[in-house]
């Protein structure tokens, strides 16, 4: 039985009994990092064998965990922090656990999207997790370009090196007003949440160096002011300033007595426009 087994994000408090029992009673344990997972297991008095597994190594480890397994031993699987098998080699061990009908089990446990998620002010209704981003060029543009208009609240990590280019990226592709929401260090005693703008935490990190690994939540798209550009939105405003304007002229022209024609003509000569804008804006007026 391969049991894959989620251990603390942070604060080495947040662990199950089953989880602590799990570990205690497998054979071994797999696991990214050695020296990572021994300061856990130090810490709950469990002495248990580390065998290596992580992205450079996950095959050839990966058929000598499977051998064991098919002779009949327990494997706990652990990442360093978190849900193995998320964004994380241990699903490429789950995968051949199914090619060889090898069962798996789970104990689940802490995860840094999900808690990350939860304290966020964005909809938790409908949301995705893409974990880490693509590192090509063109896939990163591919991808951003699909992200503009995804309606549900969007889970990344990033790296500390990479977070101001996704930034830039998030601002190139979404525009600057779409809200961010950044935490990391969760469950520490330095936790962290930063809500903003895509340009607000731009300019952040224009003057502040990234530090630890964080969780990046992109708010949803929604056709309201605040998704869009401050070049539309100025836009917008002189539109609805215009027509105003033209409504307020021809009205007082008719007021006068002038007939349609004549208030149409003198409404376009006093506000420079041509006469069918002012004619489009009447209609629209009507129409309303």
């Amino acid at each position: 039985m391969l049991y894959l087994v989620a251990t603390p994000i942070g604060n080495l408090l947040d662990i199950s009994f089953r989880a602590i029992e799990t570990l205690k009673n497998c054979d071994y344990i797999a696991c990214e990092d050695t020296r990572h997972t021994l300061k856990l297991l130090n810490h709950y008095e469990i002495k248990k064998k580390l065998v290596s597994y992580h992205e450079h190594n996950k095959r050839e480890s990966g058929l000598r965990i499977l051998e064991d397994l098919k002779n009949g031993k327990k494997v706990a699987l652990v990442s360093d922090a978190g849900c193995p098998a998320i964004s994380d080699p241990g699903n490429d061990l789950v995968k051949l656990m199914y090619e060889h009908n090898i069962p798996v089990s789970v104990i689940p446990g802490a995860n840094a999207g999900l808690s990350a998620l939860m304290i966020s002010p964005f909809d938790t209704d409908r949301f995705c997790f893409d974990g880490f981003l693509p590192l090509k060029e063109s896939h990163r543009k591919t991808y951003f370009q699909e992200l503009k208009k995804e309606e549900r609240t969007t889970v990344l990590y990033e790296a500390p090196h990479k977070l101001k280019k996704t930034l830039k990226d998030l601002e190139k592709h979404l525009g600057q007003v779409r809200r961010i929401c950044l935490v990391k260090e969760i469950t520490k005693i330095y936790e962290t949440v930063q809500l903003g703008t895509i340009k607000e935490i731009l300019d952040y990190f224009e003057d502040n160096n990234p530090k630890g690994e964080y969780v990046l939540l992109v708010e949803g798209y929604k056709e309201v002011e605040g998704d869009k550009t401050l070049k539309d939105i100025v836009r917008e405003l002189s539109f609805d300033s215009e027509k105003k304007a033209v409504i307020a002229s021809y009205e007082g022209y008719i007021n006068k007595g002038l007939s349609n024609k004549d208030a149409l003509r003198n409404t376009a000569i006093e506000l420079n426009l041509s006469r069918n804008k002012v004619y489009s804006y009447i209609l629209e007026d009507k129409e309303e």
